[in-house]
Parts: C-alpha cells; structure tokens; sequence
C-alpha cells in the first residue's frame, strides 16, 4: 500500500462531461473550495440516463455506452479491446484535471458491466442456468475477459492518474436497472441470488477443474425457480432470505460454487494489481448491494479483495448515519484493517434523509476507523446539495 500520505482523502465522484462542461479549472475551483483534494473521474464507464442540475448544455445526458474517456493503446489488448469516446475533449479531462494541478485524479474504472463489449463478444458474457446471455456482464472466468481487464487497467495507469478505483470486477447481480428491464414477478434475495448464477462455458470450466458438477448444479436451479414461477405463491422478504441460507446449507454445491466464483474474482484483482506500477493505488468497488455484506453474491468477498489490492473502498449507501455507522463496523470487522476500507457517501438522494444526516454519518465511519472518504456525484448533485457537503467537510476539519 503506498506510504508517506499523511492527508486523508476527501474525494468527489465525477463524469467526465459534467467536469468537460464547466472546464477543469473551474472544476478544480469548486471542488477545492468545497473542502475536497481529489476527484474520481470515470475513465472507462457504462450506459445510463443522468439528470444533471447543473451541465452546462444538456439536462439529461445518455453517454456513450461502454466508453474509455483517455485514448488506448491498441497494442495491449488480444480479442476484447475497450471502444474510446468519439469526443476527443473527453478523452482529455484527466489530463487537463492533472495539468490544473490541484486535485488528485483517480480513474473510476468499470471494469465488467460493459454492453458494449458484451455485444460483441456474446461468448463472453455471464449466461444464466438456462444459457440466457446477460451482455451488460462480461463474465470474469473467461480468459479473454482477463486478459482485457489486466490490460485497461495497465492502459489507464499509463494516464497522469493517481490511482484506479475498480468497479464491477464480478458478475453483476441479476438485478442491476438494465433498461426497460420488466418483470410481472416480484424479485427477491433467493430468485435474483438464482437468476444472478452464471453457468457460461468458462464457468463450467473452472466448476470441472474444481470437481464440482455446474451441470448438474445448474438442473437443480432451473427446477427450483421454475417451480416457483409456475406456483400460484409469493415469498416474502423474510422468507425469501431464509430459503437461501436453506439452500446454502442443504446444497454443498452451491456454496462451493459460491466459493469458486470469489476466488476467480480475487485472482482478476491481484493480476490486476500486479500489471499496475506499484507507484499507481488499486482499489476495488466490491460490490453494488445493500448491505455490504452480501457482496459475496457478486462474487466479491471484502477480505480477500482487499489483501489482493490495496483495500476495498465501499459505498455505504444508506438511509441513515445509524446505517452507516452498522455497515462500516461489520466492513472493518470482515476486512481485519481499517486502513484497507475507503468510504463513500452519498449526500443527497435517496441516501441519508437526503443529506440531513450527512455529518453524523462522516462521523460515523471516521468512528469505524476509516479515514478516507469519497461522495458521489458531482453531476447529480444539486447546488445545494454541494454547497451542505461543502459545509460539512469545513466543520469537520
């Protein structure tokens, strides 16, 4: 882990084109006055529909999907290779940031969750028991999948970045806000952990080198959510997770799988650190759920991962500080090193009584023993919303 920085990290969550709007230097303005030393700039970045109160330009903005915001080196990458933003200014924001000079850039990287590539590469995608293809996931245990995250992320440390922040080295879970995503089936922990399983080829190829049966693993899950979609039934929440641990402790198979999935997950982040200089930080987004602990569905497990890099920096998503405060303590109980946890907060909806309890939640994780803190986002925050972040972080000094 790099030593020597005494300041902790205070840090803002940024798109390229909300940043590309203002220009850098008045970014670095901002931000720097609100109390912040460091901006998290997505480098490489997935599809989505974003209100942004205050881009200069557009009010909703659908970025490209799948794009590297810096330009790549063709020659490092065999079969996938990452597609780069038609707008070449884009392409420049972390330089321009780093030529500013006044905050630290680290490049928010996605790794996996990428339609783009997925499209292209449909042998590569996660596939459900039922060989359905999920192309906004691109499957870890393929090793043209690897060798391509090994390969962006030896890119993206060749850019004037202080480090990368990984998002999404792991299946996506089932349940991820893909577009016009319908059901008429009301979703819970049980069928998304089921529908979430990926049985592609290369999965099945680690499950036989392992000794476990993916085949007839994969039966046994078609059957039970088939059976539950043809029952005139609707499991509860309560039910829903308690049929899970049932299933984790009556089917050794299972949760061997689980396992198998973890390990691949940590061995893509250690491979990862090691194609990256060691003088470039590499931390990793372990997971999207709520709370932290359930990483595991994702393939993700916060010790390993953490060991594997350089920690895990974890958003803490909540509704509450009280929340916060619960999540960051069982986080640095599961990690064992509270130096290797980073946090992120949101400060304004959904989370935290909509900023209200923004302060008693910083509080809350410097408690935990976590010292360096991110907020997310820049572009979907509004004024205020920055300026009460702002004020948070000048009484906290």
């Amino acid at each position: 882990m790099p030593a020597g920085r005494s300041t902790p990290v205070r840090s803002l969550y940024a798109y390229p084109w909300d940043v590309a709007s203002r220009g850098a230097r008045e970014f670095s303005a901002q931000a720097v006055e609100l109390g912040l030393n460091s901006v998290t700039l997505a480098l490489a970045y997935h599809a989505g529909k974003f209100i942004s109160p205050h881009h200069r330009g557009q009010r909703v903005v659908f970025p490209e999907d799948g794009a590297a915001y810096f330009e790549p080196d063709r020659d490092r990458y065999g079969e996938i290779a990452p597609a780069a933003h038609s707008d070449p200014a884009l392409r420049h924001v972390a330089a321009d940031l780093a030529d500013d000079g006044r905050l630290q850039v680290r490049a928010w990287t996605v790794l996996l969750h990428n339609s783009r590539l997925g499209e292209r590469h449909p042998l590569h995608v996660a596939r459900n028991a039922w060989g359905d293809a999920y192309h906004y996931s691109l499957c870890p245990s393929s090793p043209a999948v690897f060798a391509y995250a090994q390969a962006l992320c030896a890119d993206i440390a060749r850019q004037p970045v202080r480090g990368l922040v990984l998002e999404t080295p792991n299946w996506l879970p089932y349940a991820h806000g893909y577009h016009h995503e319908f059901a008429q089936v009301r979703g819970n922990l049980w069928l998304d952990t089921l529908l979430g399983l990926c049985f592609c080829a290369h999965c099945r190829r680690l499950a036989m080198q392992a000794d476990l049966d993916a085949d007839a693993l994969a039966a046994r899950v078609r059957a039970r959510v088939d059976a539950y979609l043809s029952a005139p039934v609707d499991a509860a929440p309560d039910q829903a997770a308690a049929w899970l641990m049932a299933d984790l402790l009556e089917m050794a198979q299972l949760a061997a799988y689980l396992k198998l999935r973890q390990e691949r997950v940590t061995a893509l982040v250690a491979a990862i650190r090691d194609a990256v200089p060691r003088d470039r930080e590499v931390w990793v987004i372990p997971t999207v759920q709520r709370p932290t602990a359930n990483t595991w569905l994702e393939g993700s497990q916060l010790a390993a991962l953490a060991r594997a890099c350089d920690g895990v920096e974890v958003p803490f998503y909540e509704a509450s500080a009280a929340r916060v405060a619960a999540d960051a303590f069982d986080t640095v109980q599961r990690v064992g090193d509270a130096k290797r946890v980073r946090a992120i907060l949101r400060p304004g909806p959904p989370d935290l009584g909509d900023g209200a309890e923004l302060a008693p939640a910083l509080a809350a994780v410097k408690t935990a023993g976590i010292g360096d803190v991110s907020f997310y986002n820049y572009g979907l925050l509004r004024s205020d919303r920055l300026q009460a972040l702002g004020r948070t972080l000048q009484s906290d000094r």
